[in-house]
């Protein structure tokens, strides 16, 4: 069998390379900062984080099924760089530094080259600008636990650790498993994975039966402490249950999404990963089967499993491959470093033009703050703002008390969550608008999955008590529209205010 290879000694100046990492992070997402409407997703995570700040928890003032890491992510961001986007965006900038810096040192196993393993951990960083990662997705963040413990399991199964490190090696990996896995829950089937690696590495090592067994244990129960530490603490607090349902149960109760709209998502995902996934082909089918590279097949297998545990194919959901098939496809950029180049110059060009495009569609600063003068005050119920489809960022921008505390658009407004969210979507959506929300914010065409029942009732409120003051465009056909609370001022009938803009 061939021989892997060992990483290089450390330099003396071996800091520049995650330095330059994360300053290629930051010109890579430029763009991007400070606009809080990015991704849907991370407007919402950044609303729960900063409102945990305020007081608020998760699953029982602001409902969601994520685990409570990633809230806490967001929520450190904003007690460090205040309540800003920006905020969690530098965070999630220095995580991807970290991660395509992790990438290399994992990169650097597979190829006797200095310059692949470089080009590797630039490659994972432009890939995210591909992947709707240019901001704070979940995958950025967890991403760089998973890696760390890919390098730490990685390490023994190419012989550079001895043998007597196996089980602290192993112990600091499936801790950083459990972590993570409190950013996203699909990580345990990558933490199984390195947990089957390193039980064959002890196998190998001749290690007695009893120790086996006892490795086993010492290393799941490592990788399930943190979700354990969670779920007792909210059981502490009396809220176990609701932590159970929200983070366990209405995972399986999600309809599953229409045949022609998971092909659509299918087409868009892959489409978006073809490159990287062929320079991995080509990295493994170049490099000799050492044990460091049939390692890396087999982490992007299992993140593989993990995409398809989604039921979902969105560009987002296959972050999690792009450091393990930038690792493999190391190789590759060895061998044709040309190549290499033009592969790494199509991600940088087609990831900055992607960003830009994402931007106009979907809006930026200029466009919140456009939004934001047509909503008006909205300080205190029952005269919040009710976002029923867009951007959650604005209950934050404007500092919106919340109708509701099933925030997401997606909850209310999808026929997918209909019977997932523990109530009724159609009752909550009634009572909401009975309120009388001061203003009511809506995107225009209407989402293809959207719950008909929960927009009927929205749409007689609205026709009854509500005017349009604002058709704000982001991107040809695309418009956000803002519904405010018709004045009626007495001895007069309601006063039509004008659409804003057109």
């Amino acid at each position: 069998m061939a021989a892997s290879f060992k990483s290089a000694p450390i330099r003396r100046n071996s800091w520049l390379v995650p330095l330059g990492m994360v300053l290629i992070a930051v010109l890579l997402r430029a763009q991007t900062f400070g606009n809080p409407v990015i991704e849907f997703d991370e407007q919402f995570y950044r609303l729960a984080g900063e409102r945990m700040l305020d007081g608020a928890w998760p699953y029982i003032d602001i409902w969601d099924r994520k685990p409570i890491g990633l809230f806490l992510l967001f929520a450190a961001a904003a007690a460090i760089g205040g309540s800003h986007a920006i905020a969690y965006q530098l965070m999630a900038t220095l995580f991807a530094g970290l991660t395509g810096w992790v990438v290399a040192l994992l990169a650097r196993r597979l190829t006797r080259r200095t310059f692949a393993p470089t080009l590797a951990g630039v490659l994972y960083i432009a890939w995210l600008n591909l992947l709707q990662g240019e901001g704070g997705q979940a995958a950025v963040f967890y991403t760089l636990p998973v890696a760390l413990a890919a390098l730490l399991v990685l390490r023994q199964v190419n012989g550079e650790r001895p043998v007597g490190r196996l089980a602290a090696d192993g112990a600091l990996a499936m801790l950083l498993i459990g972590l993570a896995v409190q950013i996203k829950y699909t990580v345990v089937i990558e933490g199984v994975f390195f947990g089957l690696v390193l039980l064959w590495t002890a196998w190998r090592a001749r290690a007695a039966t009893s120790s086996l067994v006892a490795l086993s244990a010492l290393w799941v129960s490592l990788a399930l402490l943190p979700t354990l530490l969670v779920w007792g603490g909210f059981a502490v607090l009396g809220f176990g249950g609701e932590w159970l349902f929200a983070n366990i149960t209405s995972i399986f109760l999600r309809t599953p999404m229409p045949l022609g709209d998971w092909l659509e998502e299918l087409a868009g995902g892959l489409g978006a990963a073809l490159l990287l996934i062929l320079a991995g082909v080509a990295g493994w089918r170049i490099a000799p089967k050492t044990p460091a590279v049939r390692f890396i097949g087999g982490w992007v297998l299992a993140a593989l499993v993990a995409l398809v545990a989604m039921r979902s194919f969105v560009p987002h959901y296959w972050i999690p491959l792009t450091a393990p098939l930038a690792v493999l496809a190391a190789p590759a950029l060895a061998h044709h470093r040309r190549a290499g180049l033009v592969l790494t110059l199509v991600a940088l060009i087609a990831g900055q033009w992607l960003v830009a495009h994402f931007i106009a569609g979907k809006g930026n600063r200029a466009t919140v703050e456009r939004m934001a003068q047509a909503i008006g005050p909205v300080d205190t119920a029952p005269g919040c703002l009710f976002v029923f489809d867009g951007f959650p960022a604005l209950y934050q921008e404007l500092d919106s008390c919340l109708p509701s505390r099933f925030a997401f658009p997606g909850h209310l407004n999808g026929m997918m969550e209909a019977g997932s969210i523990g109530v009724d979507p159609v009752a909550e959506v009634t009572r909401i608008m009975a309120t009388r929300p001061a203003a009511v914010v809506l995107d225009e065409p209407r989402w293809s999955l959207q719950n008909k029942e929960t927009a009927a009732v929205v749409d007689r409120a609205l026709a009854a008590d509500y005017v349009l003051v604002l058709r704000e465009p982001t991107g040809p056909g695309r418009f956000r529209l803002v519904y405010r609370l018709r004045p009626v001022e007495r001895g007069s009938s309601p006063v039509q205010q004008p659409v804003a803009a057109q």
